[in-house]
Order: C-alpha cells, then sequence, then structure tokens
C-alpha cells in the first residue's frame, strides 16, 4: 500500500471517497457564495454543557479534527495549535476534536498529549466543545488521561476501542472504569460489534460514537443505535451527505483547520435543506483534498494559509519548497487564496 492511500485510510476509516453522489463537472462558486454565510455569527453565544444529555445535544455541525504543528526543532508548536483554533471560532466553527491518527499521538509523548489536550482547551474555552482522546491505552492509562482532560477543561473523552484485550468482558470493565473515574461524557472510537455495543450502552455516559469503518457499518449503527448515540462520520464530508437522511447531525469537516468559510457553507447549506449545494460545495473542496490526502500534505496546506509550519517529526517527512509549489496550484485551483483569511 503507498504511503499516500494509507494516510487517506487512516483519515477517512477504511472507505476514503465511497459515498459519491453522482455529481459531474465542475462547480464554481461566484464571490456572494463565498460571503460569511447568512444566519451564521462570529460572535453568537454558546453555553457549555453540563451533563452528558447536554453535551449530545450540542454535538451539532462540522468538527475540526485538531492537528499536531511543530515547529523547526520538531517541538509541539503550542502558538499554531491556539491560530488553528482562533481561526475556526472566527468562521463558527464549534466543535474541536483530537483523535489519536490525526493529532499525532504516535509522533508525541503521553506529557505532550497532555499539553495538546491542555492547549486545545484552552484555546477553544468557552467558546465550543472540546472533545479529548486516548490513544489505544491500557486502562490506567486511560482513566489517568480522562480525569486530566476533565482537569483542564474538556467537555468530553473520545475512548479508542483497544485492539488488545481479553474480550468482551475486559473491554467493558475497561469502560465502566473510565465512566466511574470521570464525569466526562465518553464517544467511542472504533469498531464496536452490535453485542459489545449494546452492552457499553448500559453505561449512561456513553453519548457518541465517530464511525471509523465502512459505509455499511455507519449506516448499520445509524439505523441501529442513532437513538441512543450521537454518531458523526470521521473524514471526508461526502460521508456525511450517507449519515445524513439517518438522522446523522455532526461531521469530521477538513477545511475547518485552515479554510473555515467552506466548511460553514457546506454546513449552511445542509440546514437550509439544500442537500444538491451541499454536494456541490464538496464536490469542488473537501473530495479532491480528501483524493490526495497525506498527512505531509494536510501540515503543507496548514502553512500555505498561514496557521502553522509543515514541519512533522521523523520518519514523516515534510513537502520541500518545490512541493509547495503544488500546493499553491491546488488552491489556486479552488478559488482560494489565503490572503483572505484573518491571522
Amino acid at each position: 500500500m503507498s504511503k499516500s492511500m494509507h494516510d487517506r485510510r487512516s483519515f477517512l476509516g477504511t472507505a476514503a471517497g465511497a459515498a459519491g453522489l453522482g455529481i459531474s463537472g465542475a462547480f464554481r462558486m461566484g464571490p456572494s457564495l463565498l460571503a460569511f454565510p447568512a444566519g451564521e455569527s462570529r460572535t453568537s453565544t454558546w453555553s457549555k454543557p453540563k451533563s452528558a444529555a447536554e453535551f449530545r445535544q450540542a454535538l451539532v455541525g462540522p468538527i475540526q479534527s485538531q492537528p499536531t504543528p511543530f515547529n523547526a526543532k520538531y517541538e509541539l508548536d503550542v502558538p499554531a495549535i491556539r491560530q488553528i483554533v482562533r481561526r475556526g471560532l472566527r468562521y463558527g466553527v464549534k466543535i474541536y476534536e483530537l483523535t489519536s491518527g490525526n493529532s499525532q499521538y504516535s509522533s508525541l509523548s503521553y506529557d505532550e498529549i497532555k499539553t495538546l489536550t491542555r492547549t486545545l482547551a484552552e484555546a477553544v474555552g468557552g467558546e465550543g466543545l472540546t472533545i479529548a482522546a486516548t490513544s489505544d491505552w491500557w486502562t490506567e492509562r486511560a482513566v489517568d488521561y480522562a480525569l486530566y482532560a476533565e482537569s483542564v477543561g474538556a467537555d468530553a473523552v473520545q475512548v479508542l476501542l483497544p485492539q488488545r484485550s481479553g474480550g468482551d468482558d475486559a473491554l467493558v470493565e475497561h469502560f465502566e472504569s473510565i465512566a466511574r473515574a470521570t464525569r466526562l461524557p465518553i464517544v467511542l472510537h472504533g469498531v464496536y460489534s452490535e453485542s459489545l455495543l449494546r452492552r457499553l450502552l448500559d453505561i449512561e455516559t456513553i453519548v457518541a460514537m465517530k464511525e471509523d469503518s465502512e459505509l455499511e457499518y455507519y449506516i448499520d449503527r445509524m439505523i441501529g443505535f442513532g437513538n441512543r448515540l450521537e454518531i458523526f462520520s470521521g473524514g471526508a464530508e461526502n460521508r456525511y451527505l450517507v449519515g445524513y437522511p439517518y438522522g446523522a447531525r455532526a461531521f469530521f469537516s477538513t477545511y475547518t483547520g485552515f479554510a473555515p468559510d467552506i466548511s460553514m457553507h457546506f454546513w449552511s447549506a445542509i440546514k437550509q435543506g439544500d442537500i444538491r449545494k451541499a454536494a456541490q460545495i464538496t464536490t469542488q473542496y473537501d473530495y479532491p483534498f480528501i483524493k490526495q490526502f497525506t498527512h505531509p500534505f494536510w501540515h503543507a496546506t496548514l502553512e500555505y494559509f498561514g496557521v502553522a509550519k509543515r514541519f512533522m517529526r521523523p520518519p514523516q517527512r515534510p513537502f520541500t519548497d518545490e512541493q509547495m509549489k503544488d500546493v499553491k496550484k491546488f488552491f489556486d485551483g479552488q478559488g482560494l487564496d489565503p490572503a483572505k483569511y484573518e491571522s
């Protein structure tokens, strides 16, 4: 498998681009559509949820899957994290989530993951939701992290299903231990069998799930558990267009981190019930981006739009200056100019 394909599968689950809606041809937008969408406000009020039920109710709209930027010394770039969030908040993005893959946990120490979590929670503040996230950790570390996330102001903790366990009984005990330790709502992450999921839903604070598999799994879980869980799609926006008729309300949206107006136009079209327009927006912007997604391309994009630097920890390699010309060409083709965005 090529590196590009591996990164896309990591970002999307295992069905990158599988939700095409049969829209052909390029869709070009005029200046009026690229204005800040009607009905959205940069200063709209936001009330932090006080319970798992309130968190689930607030889990609506585009989600920023938080990248982890580095500086030239390969240190965690804390100012860049804050800048990415500031841009999203300025355009009305209300949900910010860590996830072990997109947030580069494999390149971070546990202390750095905690620093990333604290920085994100502080940057979002009272203006949106912060979802912290575990990795594939043993129970004691997952509990310790959940307690830490709660202490720094996160609104929920996403728990990755451990791949090594003693079976369903041990997994239920794992999640029960986390739920006993923290008051935070729990978001499930991974691929859960129906039988395990039914057992886990006896835990009241489990109220959401990031789908992380094939579209058939996404739809099946929406039909079977959508009345109990807020299930949101990872990766491409076209996956959300598949889940939307089944009641999905939230979704990963890549452009939130650098060109948030695009994400908000997509969301505005959804709220207006104009699915054709939403499909056209994602066909022009998100779909082509995801087709060539790699983590180095994503981080190069952050630099091109002025919110972070392209550096990545070895053995990953950042884009070269020559490759940055291709990044510019890509976004020129989409009619996007980084100069129009505030820092």
